[in-house]
């Protein structure tokens, strides 16, 4: 199966955005994630103060209809492409789509740099993407190790 990969940033519209926001997060991650098992697509939503870093893993097709999907949210304002290639594999290839809010405080106590990085007014590499993503697919790839000799 040929696997693509795209990762981008967005600065968030809060004016669009529910005064409710986790309700409006969990409908929004269910909506996502069942289309996602639908469309074979995996990957990663990092959330900051102002910015979302995404990133989307999957056959080229559903993974560019996603991005499709996203660019009509009204709560997506302007959009920084950071890559768009061919992924030699999955990087969260058990999540149809991971979720962090890099502003809670202990997502800040263990990753104290990734908010400021997703936040920031300028540009964001590929390697500072790839560390912040590799971050939580690491951390995710360990505790499911974990599970399966807890539960093996």
């Amino acid at each position: 199966m040929e696997l693509y990969r795209i990762c981008f940033r967005s600065k968030i519209e809060w004016k669009n955005v529910s005064p409710e926001l986790q309700k409006e997060l969990d409908y929004s991650l269910t909506r996502i994630r069942r289309m996602n098992r639908r469309k074979g697509v995996t990957g990663a939503l990092l959330m900051g103060n102002t910015h979302v870093l995404h990133y989307f893993e999957g056959k080229p097709g559903p993974v560019l209809d996603t991005l499709y999907c996203v660019m009509q949210d009204a709560r997506v304002g302007e959009m920084e492409a950071i890559f768009h290639e061919p992924a030699p594999a999955r990087l969260f290839p058990n999540s149809l789509m991971f979720f962090r809010d890099l502003t809670t405080l202990e997502v800040a106590q263990l990753h104290p740099a990734l908010q400021f990085v997703v936040d920031r007014p300028s540009r964001i590499s590929v390697d500072e993407s790839m560390n912040a993503l590799c971050c939580f697919s690491e951390e995710m790839r360990e505790s499911r190790l974990t599970n399966g000799m807890m539960l093996g």
